[in-house]
């Protein structure tokens, strides 16, 4: 999760990170929380009275994803929107792209007629398919075959799966513990819904291919969010965290205040930084991708995902807590829990003096860091959530 807000440099921040059990985090009191979602709010209302343009991209870029992270929509801005789209293919893709996802976020379906006028106008591939992700919103019968520039498009095959992901079957969860699945080593499972509203949660498979269990003898689940804030499907950037395989390269501690102190798991998609992290050279990279999951499992369409989502160049998806106020979201389906831009988030209480009261990460992430055989690989899969 990535902080496209300049402004951000200037809101100082101080914390102090003791053990993971008694961390405190000034980002997180109510005083910071509240001082910064004013200033941001503040700072919205200002841009939007600037003209949209590549002058102003860095002003726009950031308004944009403070709108989408706050699920604030300025009284004045939807006003604004058609003339904006109208001016649209004149300016930088970045910019693009923010804004096309940040209406995507915040107006579903609003300005479906001013999409189809748009769409034969936008060149970047990338750009064209967030569009038709904005049509089919609120036309599912949108014809997007006659589009004969975007059927040429890298993005059109996994806007097409996209389409037909409601008939994808699904694997059910015994199938990541037969030994045919990465044998005789311990991985990180999340399993999530279909629909990204509804939290999953995340599992830890031995290198007997059983669940970790408590003393109980009752199989571990800790909470997980896979929905970003904009719902974008996996393909495109900020969308989804998509389901599949991603290699484990350690932990950190993020110097993003919005993500905070907690341990957090850094992962790869594959072809991410190259081909030598996540493939060995001697096969083709999807047969060793196939040969990861074993059978039954590299069956299923949708475990290719991140395999697809890494070839397009997605990036920088991590497991990690979260510092962001909830109260963002307290009349959405995934509250508590917060999203991010894709990555992985596990749910964390503060206090109003900022001191961690709880934390899903802390908690698996601690198990984590006692095991002796180390996970690593980590895999997203939607199953039927009971």
């Amino acid at each position: 999760m990535s902080v496209r807000l300049s402004i951000i440099a200037c809101l100082l921040f101080t914390y102090s990170v003791q053990a993971q059990d008694t961390a405190t985090f000034f980002f997180a009191t109510r005083q910071c929380r509240d001082s910064v979602t004013n200033k941001l709010r503040t700072t919205i209302e200002e841009v939007i009275r600037l003209p949209l343009t590549d002058s102003t991209a860095r002003e726009w870029n950031g308004a944009c994803w403070a709108m989408e992270l706050m699920l604030y929509r300025p009284a004045k801005l939807q006003e604004l929107v058609p003339g904006h789209l109208r001016t649209l293919p004149e300016l930088e893709t970045s910019l693009q792209r923010s804004y096309l996802e940040m209406i995507y976020t915040l107006y579903p379906g609003r300005f479906n007629k001013q999409m189809q006028q748009l769409l034969p106008l936008l060149k970047n591939e990338k750009v064209r398919a967030m569009a038709w992700e904005y049509l089919f919103l609120m036309e599912p019968g949108a014809d997007y075959e006659k589009d004969t520039a975007f059927r040429k498009s890298v993005y059109f095959e996994p806007f097409r799966y996209q389409r037909n992901k409601p008939l994808v079957k699904q694997p059910r969860i015994n199938d990541f513990t037969k030994k045919s699945f990465l044998p005789g080593q311990t991985v990180l499972c999340s399993f999530q819904a279909a629909d990204r509203n509804k939290p999953g949660y995340l599992m830890i498979r031995t290198e007997e291919g059983k669940w970790m269990c408590d003393e109980k003898g009752t199989p571990l689940r800790f909470p997980q969010l896979a929905r970003s804030i904009t719902n974008l499907p996996f393909y495109l950037t900020n969308g989804n965290t998509p389901q599949g395989l991603y290699k484990i390269t350690g932990t950190a501690v993020s110097v993003n205040p919005w993500i905070g102190p907690t341990f957090n798991l850094q992962m790869e998609l594959p072809f991410e930084t190259g081909t030598a992290t996540f493939f060995s050279n001697d096969s083709s990279y999807l047969d060793f991708y196939k040969g990861l999951l074993g059978s039954p499992l590299e069956a299923y369409d949708g475990l290719y995902e991140s395999f697809i989502a890494g070839k397009l160049g997605r990036s920088e998806i991590i497991a990690h807590g979260t510092t962001i106020d909830p109260g963002f979201y307290r009349n959405k389906p995934y509250y508590p829990n917060t999203p991010s831009l894709g990555c992985l988030c596990s749910p964390e209480t503060w206090n109003d003096q900022g001191k961690r009261i709880s934390s899903t990460q802390a908690d698996w992430m601690t198990l984590y860091l006692e095991l002796k055989n180390k996970p690593q690989y980590l895999i997203v899969a939607e199953i039927h959530m009971d």
